[in-house]
């Protein structure tokens, strides 16, 4: 063998172990962009849900029940939308909308918004959230 041919071989497969990295590395990113996506998904849904079951719960429990929750600042760093509609909230993050229906209707006072306190109450069989 020649030193020419060792040289060349040599190179060839350093140059096979770079593009196998390249596409390791291109997978890896596509992998852990889609972690994130998951990751942002899950958040909205647990704040939509944490959010609801507070709204059901006043709508089971007798008349007079009061309580005060803490809408986060964001979520994962990110700004989002809440609102109640009648029998739904609705959380907008990132473009994407997540609904969930509610055990009873509620009247809203005041505007929904991130880093607000949400005072939920329970007079004459009503429902009302105070933002």
């Amino acid at each position: 063998m020649k030193k020419s041919q060792v040289s060349t071989e040599f190179l060839f497969f350093v140059g096979i172990a770079m593009v196998i990295l390249m596409i390791y590395l291109f997978i890896s990113s596509n992998y852990f962009d889609i972690i994130a996506r998951r990751k942002d998904n899950i958040a909205a849904q647990n704040l939509l849900e944490q959010t609801r079951n507070e709204i059901n719960l006043a709508a089971r429990v007798e008349n007079g029940y009061t309580r005060t929750i803490t809408l986060p600042e964001n979520i994962n760093g990110e700004a989002y939308e809440i609102d109640i509609l009648n029998r739904e909230i609705y959380i907008i993050f990132k473009g994407n909308s997540y609904s969930k229906l509610l055990a009873t209707d509620v009247n809203v006072n005041g505007v929904l918004a991130p880093g607000k306190d949400l005072t939920i109450t329970k007079l004459n069989n009503e429902v009302e959230v105070k933002a």
